[in-house]
């Protein structure tokens, strides 16, 4: 389908920085310098600062940035570029995001021990825990076009994604079209995808808002368990 440290962030100019993998090519935000591996694939960079220096050594990481990184400004040029291409893909590349966030949490609470985690009592309490782990990188680029700027775990059994579309103007989308086909999509992934079983064996209900570019409120689309078991 699909750390504010020394580097990739910058207090005065609040510039971030981006290392693309070579493997996969997802963009992972660099914000430390001890950035390895990629979080989209989870493969060793081949392009990371630690081993770069060692060929570089008069180098800075600023200069690592300037020379091996990309800008989010410069990401932005680049999407902008292709916007003709824009509505063509919209389907595909906001799909790709809502799907990516539920794996990417999965993954980066740790694998196994979320699965042993979520067997245990207080389920609500083990998805607090979830988000707080995810947030401690959020504000997250899933592509260059989606921004996963938080996650929440509501009351209820409610387990919340916040996305901004940083390019996107809410009156370009199509939202009765977006609203249905990503509906369809998430639909299909909770009920059959084998990562989701323990939120399905918990009755999670799945909900996914998006704002656009100026933080105007796009849609929120909301898988409860009626609709996936």
């Amino acid at each position: 389908m699909i750390l504010k440290l020394k580097l990739g962030y910058n207090k005065q100019d609040k510039i971030m920085y981006f290392l693309k993998c070579s493997k996969c090519g997802y963009f992972n935000e660099v914000k430390t310098d001890y950035l390895m591996f990629c979080a989209g694939c989870n493969k060793k960079l081949d392009n990371n600062y630690t081993e770069w220096q060692v060929y570089n050594p008069d180098k800075t990481s600023e200069d690592f940035k300037r020379l091996v990184c990309i800008s989010e400004e410069e990401m932005r040029k680049n999407s902008v570029a292709e916007t003709p291409k824009k509505k063509l893909n919209l389907k595909y590349w906001i799909a790709f995001a809502v799907a990516f966030a539920i794996f990417y949490a999965i993954g980066k609470f740790g694998g196994e021990a979320i699965y042993k985690s979520l067997s245990k009592p207080h389920f609500e309490k083990v998805l607090v825990d979830l988000s707080n782990e995810l947030n401690k990188n959020c504000p997250l680029m899933i592509d260059a076009e989606t921004r996963l700027d938080n996650t929440v775990a509501l009351p209820n059994n409610i387990f919340q994604y916040n996305y901004s579309l940083i390019n996107i103007d809410k009156e370009s989308i199509n939202i009765d079209e977006a609203k249905t086909y990503l509906e369809q999509q998430i639909v299909n992934t909770a009920k059959t995808n084998p990562d989701l079983k323990v939120f399905r064996d918990n009755k999670t209900t799945l909900r996914y808002t998006y704002k656009d570019k100026s933080g105007v409120f796009i849609l929120t689309i909301e898988v409860s368990p009626d609709k996936y078991e």
